[in-house]
């Protein structure tokens, strides 16, 4: 009984020990979690934000926040306006024939634009982020499927915000506090 027990202790320790160890490898090598870099936050000030989904839309609510974090403030009154078309959300089956499970995929667009209010002029026209995942299902279980789908939809709509925030990041104000396409570093 006893060496059942110094057993699981050293398991259990071993497990610990392993863990720390990969995070200290991790944090050795310059990982850190998405969002919590240096480059986190935007230096665009305000910003207006118009969505085709409205103010109460998921993806809209989604981008909202992840301007928030990024430390840029919502205001109809600012001087950049982004827009958000319509999300497009497509479906195809990857599995085929009468496998037990399937997996299907799940694609999101977001149109996007950034705009100058003062003179309407477009710092980026007709953008788009695209995202995508993939979901698992079964023809027995058609609720467990709906569920997924959503969870799925949620998840895109978070990656298609996130993704939006990292490409607001190219765009800096210059010494007269214009927003301006960053300029690519120079190549060596």
């Amino acid at each position: 009984m006893a060496h059942k027990e110094f057993k699981v202790k050293r398991r259990s320790f071993l497990a610990g020990l392993a863990g720390a160890g990969l995070v200290l490898v991790l944090a050795g090598c310059g990982f850190q979690l998405r969002g919590t870099g240096p480059g986190s936050t935007l230096t665009l000030g305000d910003l207006a934000l118009d969505s085709a989904g409205g103010p109460t839309s998921e993806l809209t609510r989604e981008v909202s926040q992840e301007l928030n974090s990024a430390g840029v403030a919502l205001n109809d009154q600012a001087p950049l306006r982004l827009n958000l078309g319509s999300e497009e959300l497509r479906e195809r089956e990857l599995t085929y024939g009468d496998a037990g499970t399937q997996e299907r995929q799940l694609t999101l667009t977001v149109p996007w634009s950034l705009q100058r209010v003062d003179d309407g002029a477009y710092l980026a026209s007709q953008e788009d982020v695209t995202v995508s995942g993939t979901f698992y299902t079964s023809s027995d279980q058609l609720l467990t499927r709906d569920d997924a789908r959503e969870a799925l939809q949620s998840q895109l709509r978070q990656d298609a915000a996130r993704r939006l925030i990292d490409r607001l990041q190219t765009f800096q104000p210059d010494s007269t506090g214009t927003v301006q396409p960053a300029s690519p570093a120079p190549s060596s």
